[in-house]
């Protein structure tokens, strides 16, 4: 890889960890709001399912912004983010507006996805900590 490919890789982990590194912090600094989005999921034990997509986000979106076990990081965001879209974004449960706002947000985690799924098989460029450390 040329040197601004690698830097290329870079940019696009800071830009694919952003999403989850937000989101968690979202969902600590805002208790209730995130509480009441899973009850309306009807998820069980929302407090304790807070939690746990809470470590996600963060232990898979430090792994890709830092570059170390970016491979393993990106295979569980992508498995998160995955059930979530299928979970939280259903299109053919609305009709009209409400509908093509769904299908959008389940496309852009579908591009998401896809971001991730290069991170796991092209790895984190040379300016990541699993490159320093080989």
């Amino acid at each position: 890889m040329t040197d601004l490919s690698d830097l290329g890789f870079l940019v696009a982990r800071i830009f694919l960890s952003a999403v989850y590194l937000y989101s968690a912090a979202d969902k600590l600094t805002h208790r209730v709001d995130s509480i009441a989005e899973l009850q309306a999921l009807k998820l069980p034990n929302p407090e304790q399912l807070r939690w746990a997509v809470i470590a996600v986000q963060l232990i898979g979106g430090l792994t890709i912004l830092l570059g170390i076990y970016s491979g393993w990081g990106a295979a569980l965001l992508l498995g998160f983010t995955a059930f979530a879209t299928f979970l939280a974004h259903r299109p053919f449960d609305h009709e009209g507006p409400a509908r093509r706002m769904q299908f959008t947000i389940a496309l852009e985690h579908l591009a998401i996805c896809g971001g991730l799924l290069l991170l796991m098989f092209l790895g984190p460029g040379r300016y990541s900590l699993d490159w320093m450390v080989r």
